[in-house]
């Protein structure tokens, strides 16, 4: 494997202000030597080639020519925004970045589109207008007439890549020197203000700030890893360190201010931070048993600090969005421990990515936290010992009681097999909607969200996991104040299965997305069992017997209310297993049909061209909701489910109700991050403005 050369400062240097120079510089006239004289083409291909000896970081060898002559520097100097623009496709992942541009400006042109038929009002031709020969003109040219669009989400040029090459490099390099130098520079230590974005309304719109030098950089490191189809991530391993450069920013950020007393401060920067050494791989095996408890102690408040790091980008009670400032004013954040800060809020900054200043909202620190967490759980044995244990002291309705015996050894039934958390997979496509979310859930104010179908399909299907409880008395200490309960109090997970479908519906003139009913019921009137029959559209999709994971299908939409309840009870037949048995996943093996077992558990439609072209017909951004129902199982028992997406930012709210109702009903809020379901669970006896009994839940796609 190629061995990057030795780091060079003054290397560095140079090239970058040889980049920003704008004239030639200077040498003695001489008769130009035969090299000189050839095509200009053909020097760029020998730049290229020179430039391939450093494949990963700054192409430092392409200074060599730059200084040869005045004419290499004339070919190959920063003026020539076509070469830089073809070594940046040539050495960075740059085709997702264009998928996602182009999905975000169709999104756009189709919005400006429905506005303006919307707001257009019928017009006629005057009664007297005459048209004679020659009143209309042809414009000289197809473009003399088009507007210069100034969209963020615009094609992009040879101009935009070859500056985002240049801002690469130098961020590549901020991060390389760090690592070396065994520090983060003290002009750019402060990760982000702390604050929230307070909201200064301009035309409806919150002003953003630009983030500081750090803070940029963790953003760029961010979205190469969500960029990355490969060459990317050798960029920031290989040549920028990353991984000894994220050690830096964990002792300087996060550790630090774990340290201080008070709960840590919530910031784009630490959410960036956390989530890079997520996706980039941290190396547990280079961990000393202290620090990897430092970083359990680092990470432990934010993931069950439940009323003090959301897990949402705006609030999970509020159905749809954008609102407006006379239905959400803008408030002081309410007095009182156990009192619920349910504000519209925005960390979202204007950064810089890919030649363009761009709205991003970061990603939410939380999730990564928990993901981050468990899997860290699973590789430490003493964690993972103590994580078996019931939680002391918890009342009744949420200890433990005695397992049921399987009745069945079938697909429904919880078996010997451990539930890992999945590492992240850096392949682009998979992170499309995480990106899209991002860019589109800006300003609970004057954002309009993702299309209303753009996360269709992604929750269908079967899906296994755990949830995660933190021990009763503590969390209700915790909530008082008590800081030493969250590292004190013990906690616990089980496993679970979920079996969800998804079912569209068209809101009907007037109607609302979230349903009439209770928000701690999903938007479902109590006692409902999920979405009538004849208000559905379609189902998302139409299951065949193996879409449950092997499983008996559910029935379909069609089928009569009687018919579905007791398909759903069928599917959730099956015991519960022993307490021990932490992190089980439903066993493939049973008596269903052999066929069923063959079948792929991810749900695809019968007919696939007659399903492409209903998805063209359908108006992705129209007035549709996504719609929820399902079974389940985990050590406590059976349940249904039944939800809803909130179209704005795809978070999903899903009411868990065992049956028997002995073990209560939950509200599951989530999202689907990285292919992943990740999220928090929440009592559905405390009122909405009260901070309720939470936990979390990670639930991976089965294979």
């Amino acid at each position: 494997m190629y061995e990057p050369p030795a780091f060079s400062p003054t290397l560095a240097q140079a090239f970058s202000s040889t980049l920003s120079l704008q004239s030639p510089p200077s040498h003695p006239t001489s008769a130009p030597s035969l090299i000189e004289a050839l095509p200009f083409e053909l020097l760029e291909k020998i730049a290229a080639a020179v430039c391939r000896q450093t494949p990963t970081g700054p192409p430092s060898a392409l200074l060599s020519l730059l200084v040869l002559s005045r004419r290499f520097y004339d070919v190959l100097g920063p003026r020539n925004e076509g070469f830089y623009s073809d070594l940046f496709r040539e050495r960075f992942d740059w085709r997702s970045a264009e998928r996602r541009w182009a999905q975000m400006k169709t999104i756009e042109d189709k919005r400006e589109k429905k506005a303006l038929l919307e707001g257009v009002t019928e017009v006629r031709p005057a009664e007297d207008l005459k048209l004679t020969y020659g009143s209309f003109t042809r414009p000289s040219s197809p473009t003399e007439y088009l507007v210069e669009s100034h969209s963020p989400w615009r094609p992009f040029t040879s101009r935009d890549f070859a500056a985002e090459f240049k801002r690469r490099c130098t961020v590549l390099t901020r991060m390389r020197r760090a690592a070396m130098g065994g520090q983060i520079p003290p002009s750019s230590s402060r990760p982000s203000s702390p604050r929230l974005q307070a909201f200064t309304p301009k035309g409806n719109r919150t002003t953003l700030s630009e983030p500081d030098e750090l803070t940029q950089n963790l953003w760029t490191c961010y979205l190469m890893l969500l960029e990355n189809d490969t060459k990317n991530l050798d960029h920031l391993v290989d040549y920028a360190y990353l991984r000894t450069y994220m050690r830096l920013f964990y002792k300087h950020s996060l550790l630090s201010e774990a340290l201080n007393p008070g709960w840590p401060r919530q910031t784009a920067g630490r959410a960036l931070g956390l989530w890079i050494g997520w996706l980039g791989g941290d190396d547990l095996s280079s961990e000393s048993p202290v620090e990897a408890d430092e970083r359990f102690f680092v990470l432990k408040p934010y993931v069950f600090g439940a009323h003090k790091f959301d897990a949402f980008h705006v609030p999970w009670t509020i159905p749809s969005f954008p609102v407006t400032h006379q239905s959400h004013p803008i408030l002081p954040p309410p007095i009182g421990p156990f009192n619920a800060d349910l504000r519209p809020r925005t960390q979202a900054q204007l950064i810089t990515h890919m030649g363009r200043k761009i709205e991003m909202a970061p990603p939410i620190l939380t999730h990564a936290a928990i993901f981050s967490f468990f899997y860290r759980v699973e590789q430490d044995p003493a964690a993972s010992t103590d994580l078996m244990a019931t939680p002391v002291g918890a009342p009744a309705h949420f200890q433990m009681g005695p397992m049921e015996t399987p009745r069945s050894a079938g697909p429904s039934t919880l078996s010997s097999k451990p539930v890992k958390t999945s590492l992240p997979v850096l392949a682009s496509r998979i992170h499309d909607g995480d990106f899209a979310r991002l860019a589109s859930c800006v300003d609970p104010y004057s954002s309009l969200g993702l299309p209303a179908l753009r996360t269709r399909g992604e929750l269908a299907g079967s899906w296994e996991g755990r949830f995660s409880f933190f021990d009763f008395d503590s969390y209700k200490d915790m909530l008082g104040g008590r800081m030493r309960s969250l590292y004190e109090g013990p906690f616990g997970d089980q496993p679970q299965v979920w079996k969800i479908e998804e079912q569209i519906v068209r809101l009907k003139k007037g109607e609302k997305q979230g349903g009439k009913g209770p928000t701690l019921n999903a938007g479902y009137e109590i006692g409902s069992l999920g979405p009538a029959r004849s208000s559905i559209l379609s189902q998302s999709p139409p299951p065949r017997p193996a879409t449950l994971a092997g499983g008996p299908s559910t029935s379909h939409a069609r089928g009569s209310s009687s018919e579905r309840t007791t398909t759903v009870s069928a599917a959730a037949a099956g015991g519960g297993a022993p307490l021990g048995s932490r992190r089980k996943s439903v066993d493939g093996a049973g008596e269903w049909p052999e066929e069923a077992a063959r079948a792929s558990k991810r749900p695809r439609s019968i007919d696939i061209e007659e399903e492409e072209m209903r998805e063209e017909q359908e108006d992705e951004d129209g007035d549709y909701e996504i719609l929820l129902t399902g079974s389940g199982h985990s050590a406590w028992g059976q349940f249904l489910l039944k939800g809803r997406v909130r179209s704005y930012d795809g978070m999903f709210s899903i009411t868990k109700e065992y049956t028997p109702d002995s073990r209560g009903r939950w509200l599951y809020r989530g999202y689907c991050v990285g292919g992943n379901l990740v999220g928090r669970w929440r009592d559905t006896h405390t009122p909405l403005d009260l901070h309720g009994y939470e936990g979390t839940f990670l639930m991976t796609r089965r294979a």
